[in-house]
């Protein structure tokens, strides 16, 4: 390890306590093939001769940026994001926190104002959202405020032309690089509950950033597949049950009149798509996935899919066996809740449940419903508006 990590590695176990006892978690390794410094959730990386480009503060700014990376757990959610972008995604969420905190970063580091309190998550969908309207642009697409918003499939990296760097960014002075054990929920909750103990030790020397805390409870908390939380919300209303209208042929030539097991049923499904362009094209994609499978699973008498901005711009109804093939989303709009629940009304709809993709940013209707609604937010829950009725769950891409 150079002297001048060590020193600085030092500095924050005796002065910021937080960052210190993390920093003692991460191997620190000499890696001349990296540009800067790198990050992987048990190794910390860097190479000298950029090491040599940044001076005390710099180097200790560095240390702890790569420290809350890994604290936030950006090298465990990754999945298949395309790895440039998912680094500038961390760095923006984080950098401005490290710099909050009292730290230095080197000049080149990343941090626009409009991504100050977003997760990675929810920067990577702007990110991934605005380079797909420059390649657009570049095409000689249509891409006018009310147009039409596309959903192309979801992909990344090299099979998505849209999705590469762009040739002149700066480089990183942090990487985050996946964590690739095959340990990996065991390091991951092995960090969530480091974090909270360095938390705890930092308070009880009153030397905890308050720009930390939201962090610190954000790892706190458990994560949640909303994909999970949607299907089992809709099989709710697909419940077996005994009954006696239909006996059980099994036993009557023993003379006995027992209920049979059946299925009720199930009515309509309807799942509305936030169409006002706040709801990004990835997360369009990825819903519209999980739309088709609790329809193959549930097998609703009738799939009823909904676009609205202000108002319901597009209907799409499949009977069930039936092929879905969802057509892309129309809209472009301002945001209003309302026209959906007008709709299944006028039309004599009856849904066994309603589930509604959007922001939550919007009009609600004044009344709530007879049947189920779920509310699938895409932003934090502990940022969205509280919708008047239904569940709500965190979709986050």
């Amino acid at each position: 390890m150079d002297a001048r990590i060590s020193k600085q590695r030092s500095a924050l176990v005796l002065n910021q306590p937080f960052f210190g006892a993390l920093a003692l978690r991460l191997k620190v390794i000499e890696d001349p093939a990296c540009r800067t410094f790198w990050v992987d959730g048990e190794l910390l990386g860097y190479n000298p001769a950029y090491l040599a480009t940044l001076n005390d503060l710099e180097c200790r700014g560095v240390l702890a940026q790569l420290i809350l990376h890994v604290a936030n757990g950006h090298c465990f959610r990754q999945g298949p994001r395309d790895a440039d972008r998912w680094n500038d995604a961390c760095d923006h969420a984080i950098n401005p926190i490290v710099k909050q905190a009292g730290f230095v970063l080197p000049s080149s580091h990343l941090d626009d104002a409009r991504f100050h309190g977003k997760s990675a998550e929810e920067i990577y969908a702007v990110l991934t959202q605005e380079a797909r309207q420059k390649e657009k642009e570049k095409s000689g697409g249509k891409t006018g405020a009310n147009g039409p918003v596309d959903q192309p499939a979801p992909a990344n990296g090299a099979n998505n032309p849209s999705a590469a760097p762009e040739p002149d960014a700066p480089p990183s002075c942090g990487e985050v690089r996946p964590y690739l054990g095959p340990d990996k929920p065991v390091k991951e909750a092995g960090w969530k509950v480091a974090v909270l103990q360095a938390a705890k030790a930092a308070k009880m020397r009153g030397s905890l950033p308050g720009s930390l805390a939201s962090l610190v409870e954000a790892a706190a908390e458990p994560s949640v597949d909303w994909r999970g939380i949607l299907m089992r919300f809709a099989q709710q209303v697909t419940h077996d049950d005994y009954s006696w209208a239909m006996p059980n042929r099994r036993y009557l030539h023993l003379g006995f009149y027992l209920p049979s097991l059946h299925s009720p049923a199930v009515g309509d499904a309807v799942f509305v798509r936030d169409s006002s362009g706040s709801v990004f094209d990835e997360t369009q994609a990825q819903f519209a996935a999980e739309v088709i499978h609790v329809a193959e699973v549930v097998r609703p008498a009738r799939l009823i899919v909904l676009d609205c901005d202000t108002r319901v711009r597009q209907v799409q109804v499949f009977a069930r066996g039936d092929p879905i093939d969802l057509a892309p989303v129309k809209g472009g709009g301002g945001t209003s809740f309302v026209d959906p629940f007008h709709r299944v009304d006028e039309e004599g709809i009856n849904p066994a449940f309603l589930v509604y993709l959007t922001d939550m940013e919007g009009r609600f209707p004044d009344v709530a419903p007879s049947y189920p609604v779920l509310w699938a937010s895409t932003t934090p829950l502990k940022r969205a508006r509280h919708a008047p009725f239904g569940e709500t769950v965190e979709v986050i891409v």
